[in-house]
């Protein structure tokens, strides 16, 4: 129940910052909803269709990830995440091919059996391949 009212949140602030914007800026805003949803509820082959080979997923505390390490810690429970709420995102589309999402994460995480609420800054880079938006750079920066 908390996942589906966390993922509604998400959504319905996501969902406004597309509200004016092209229909590619919609399809981004799309994209990062289906990524927390599958962040969440870790699926595999879900995660691999959102996130780019190429990933670099920084960290608030500095640590990077690739697109493997991630889906692995994700998959293999060793970050599990909930409440993930982003607030206000606006999302600017670079040409015809690259999108920029900003806002303000916060979410509950356990890491390595500990428990905490974490609230950053949220960098995220999209960018459209074959018609497709997926995650190419994502950095989280502390408040």
């Amino acid at each position: 129940m908390k996942k589906s009212l966390a993922a509604l949140v998400l959504a319905v602030t996501i969902a406004g910052s597309a509200a004016a914007q092209s229909p590619d800026a919609a399809s981004v805003v799309s994209a990062s909803e289906a990524l927390v949803k599958a962040m969440m509820s870790p699926d595999r082959a879900a995660l691999e269709k959102l996130l780019w080979p190429e990933l670099s997923y920084g960290h608030s505390g500095g640590a990077v990830d690739t697109q493997a390490t991630l889906i692995d810690g994700l998959v293999n429970k060793k970050s599990i995440l909930a409440n993930v709420q982003l607030t206000n995102a606006t999302t600017t589309m670079v040409g015809n091919d690259l999108a920029v999402t900003r806002g303000r994460m916060s979410l509950d995480v356990m890491t390595t059996g500990t428990a905490q609420k974490v609230e950053f800054n949220l960098l995220m880079v999209w960018q459209k391949r074959a018609g497709e938006w997926r995650l190419l750079v994502r950095q989280a920066s502390k408040l």
